[in-house]
């Protein structure tokens, strides 16, 4: 089930390239059916997958280099199931508001999929290899798809998003290749298996390095503060739908990664500078809403709002409790619905009034009662009101945080620095609103219409959802609960120096 999500889009992908370009409908209907479907089959994953045990489900394994052990190898947990599930259902929204671009339409849509492809194959994958061949997967299409669609400054941007990615993602290659020896060396065999890995008693010194490696791919994709500032620049230059599945999806991988890896293999390297770390995120937090505050670009504005709720998603990785990293992960797939709603909502409003600049905005809620009412709906959810879905999430990040055994000496700090972004939130979200919405105009353009069908569709679900999670996170917080606890079993007992026992430090 799980090759069919991954490799359908990366099928529909290639079988486009096979498709005459001025052949519009036929490129219509197989990247709609290839996204559709690849959503339709997650949300039978969903309804499949026994939310009581555990280890990985759905697993499937096959011998891809018997020479080095490295596998095809993939399996979900109640942690990577909501990514894949939030990452089909971005990628179907991109791809549906896509289908009105005419320049160049059957190679942006063989590129969204491979995009796709890409970022579901990182969630899945169980070896370090595959692992990383999917995460340079999704840097290659997002290259072309903004250099080439993008906006703007889209050379300067892809070039800086390129080379940060590939300098922490190269560092992440020698640090498995070193984690595989390490293994060699006890064992006389390779392995790439994570799950054989972190059974492994790792030096600390060791451990330190490895550590690093590893978190730089996953600190600059996130990103964490300072290693930000590709993402204003990617994010303003690239098309909406791209920036759907950037934000929505792939800046999701980067936490997956330090929640899947970093925490079960390296657990002295995470104790040691989990306390830096969580310092960074923090201050991306405020740094990324006090910035928001001063934008009048909207895809900007929202840009920037995204550094700071990504933060938060670092900052209760960091936490090392329950409650922090159910609530990233929640926070996760929230931030996924938001952000990409917010864009959606941006690239409308875009369309109808030919700019981005806010100071150009004045009472069009007059005109568009529709999109005044969604857009309302989401702006509350992003500056997290208590009964929508971002309420929740920050919630219990700032509740792990608190109760933080780790982050102990400065746990109420970091909390008020997160309260302090929720203030900045509530002042950016409610300026962009209404700014836009409300206020007195005597100038809306003549003929200015309110969303159609289609684009109403496309904000549809993720209102629904914003208020399906904020008011019942039961069933998501369920899938997620097990698979956390025994990520935090095994960053506590199984990868000790000397196999010792850390008498529950955390």
């Amino acid at each position: 089930m799980l090759t069919l999500i991954v490799f359908t889009p990366l099928i529909a992908a290639l079988a486009l390239l096979f498709v005459n370009k001025d052949d519009a409908e036929t490129a219509h209907n197989i990247s709609v059916g290839a996204a559709g479907f690849t959503f339709l089959v997650s949300l039978v994953l969903v309804s499949r997958f026994d939310s009581s045990l555990q280890g990985m489900q759905f697993a499937e394994t096959l011998a891809w280099v018997p020479m080095f052990h490295i596998n095809y190898q993939v399996g979900v947990d109640g942690i990577s199931l909501w990514l894949v599930v939030l990452t089909a259902f971005i990628s179907l929204i991109a791809v549906c508001f896509s289908l009105d671009r005419q320049v160049g339409f059957r190679n942006f849509m063989a590129l969204l999929l491979a995009l796709e492809a890409g970022t579901l194959g990182v969630f899945v994958a169980l070896d370090l290899i595959l692992f990383y061949v999917f995460w340079e997967l999704m840097l290659v299409p997002a290259y072309f798809l903004i250099g080439i669609w993008g906006e703007g400054r889209r050379v300067y941007a892809t070039t800086k998003f390129v080379l940060y990615t590939l300098v922490g993602s190269l560092l992440m290659l020698l640090a498995i290749i070193w984690l595989s020896l390490i293994h060699f060396e006890v064992t006389h065999e390779f392995s790439f298996d994570i799950q054989t890995l972190v059974h492994m008693k790792i030096d600390p010194a060791d451990q330190v390095w490895l550590f690093l490696f590893f978190l730089s791919a996953f600190a600059i994709k996130i990103p964490i503060f300072p290693l930000h500032s590709w993402l204003p620049h990617a994010y303003i230059s690239s098309p909406i739908p791209v920036l759907l599945i950037l934000t929505g999806a792939m800046s999701k991988a980067g936490a997956y990664g330090i929640i899947r890896f970093c925490l079960p293999l390296f657990p002295d390297a995470v104790d040691k500078f989990g306390l830096v770390i969580a310092f960074g995120a923090a201050t991306g937090i405020v740094y990324g809403a006090w910035i928001a505050i001063a934008q009048r670009d909207l895809k900007a504005l929202v840009a920037y709002s995204s550094i700071s709720h990504l933060g938060f998603i670092a900052l209760g990785i960091f936490a090392l409790n329950g409650e922090g990293i159910e609530g990233s992960v929640l926070q996760m797939v929230n931030h996924g619905i938001i952000a990409s709603a917010l864009f959606i909502i941006v690239g409308i409003l875009e369309k109808k009034m030919g700019t981005r600049n806010l100071n150009d905005f004045r009472g069009l809620g007059k005109a568009m009662p529709l999109l005044y009412g969604m857009f309302m709906l989401v702006t509350l959810a992003a500056l997290g009101l208590p009964g929508l879905n971002g309420f929740v999430g920050e919630f219990l990040i700032l509740m792990g945080v608190w109760t933080s055994l780790v982050l102990a000496d400065l746990s109420a700090i970091y909390v008020l620095m997160g309260g302090l972004s929720i203030v900045f939130a509530a002042i950016y979200m409610l300026y962009m609103f209404q700014g836009a919405m409300q206020e007195k105009n005597d100038h809306i353009p003549e003929g200015l219409t309110d969303i159609n069908f289609r684009e109403f569709g496309l904000l549809l679900p993720a209102c629904v959802l914003v208020v399906l999670i904020g008011l019942y996170p039961k069933p998501f917080i369920d899938r997620v609960s097990p698979s956390v606890e025994s990520i935090l079993t095994l960053e506590k007992t199984i990868n000790l120096h000397a196999g010792e026992d850390k008498g529950g430090h955390h």
